[in-house]
């Protein structure tokens, strides 16, 4: 009966310490993939609005086109030495839009922005977003839909895509970057 009382308070100390141990090698990582500068006049053709009568009420929206984000997922995961069937989730942190060029210029021509990301084999999942659009700024952070990645993430190559609705045509040569960051969390010991 004494040994019976004495292996079970041992047996609970040491599942307890086996749990703290998995906590304490738990991974939490911010990494940021994607920084891209576009340039709206290479994509919005100013002209070809005017030429149409201007911009409809309610405004326009154009879907920029997809941009290969290459997502350097062993590299990051041998960082921490751990590998995919140990990740438990890959979420997006933040992203924010900012006017780069004219230094300081606002966001104004802007009404909508929702990014999406896609993969081979996975659907197109919108990431972030901001509706309205604050005016007067020339840096905005968008809302993040609290979305899952991982299975994006352990591709390859993930897809960034922007649609964006304009209530007014972007000054020539405006140059917005958008910068993501995504959190990892994964445990080597599951």
């Amino acid at each position: 009966m004494r040994k019976l009382l004495l292996i079970v308070p041992l047996a609970l100390i040491w599942c307890m310490s086996c749990s703290k141990v998995k906590n304490l090698t738990q991974i939490e990582q911010d990494f940021s993939p994607y920084s891209q500068d576009v340039n709206t006049g290479d994509f919005i053709d100013s002209a070809a609005i005017v030429a149409a009568g201007g911009i409809p009420p309610g405004g326009f929206t154009y879907p920029f086109p997809a941009v290969a984000v290459p997502t350097n997922y062993q590299q990051i995961l041998s960082q921490y030495n751990t590998s995919s069937d140990k990740v438990n989730s890959v979420t997006l942190k933040s992203t924010v839009l900012s006017v780069t060029q004219p230094v300081g210029a606002p966001l104004n021509f802007a009404k909508a922005v929702s990014i999406y990301l896609s993969a081979a084999g996975l659907p197109t999942i919108r990431l972030a977003h901001k509706s309205p659009f604050p005016k007067g700024q020339n840096t905005v952070s968008l809302d993040d839909t609290n979305a899952n990645i991982k299975q994006y993430f352990l591709r390859d190559t993930m897809y960034v895509s922007i649609t964006a609705t304009f209530d007014s045509i972007p000054p020539k040569n405006t140059t917005v970057n958008a910068t993501t960051i995504f959190h990892l969390s994964a445990n080597p010991l599951n």
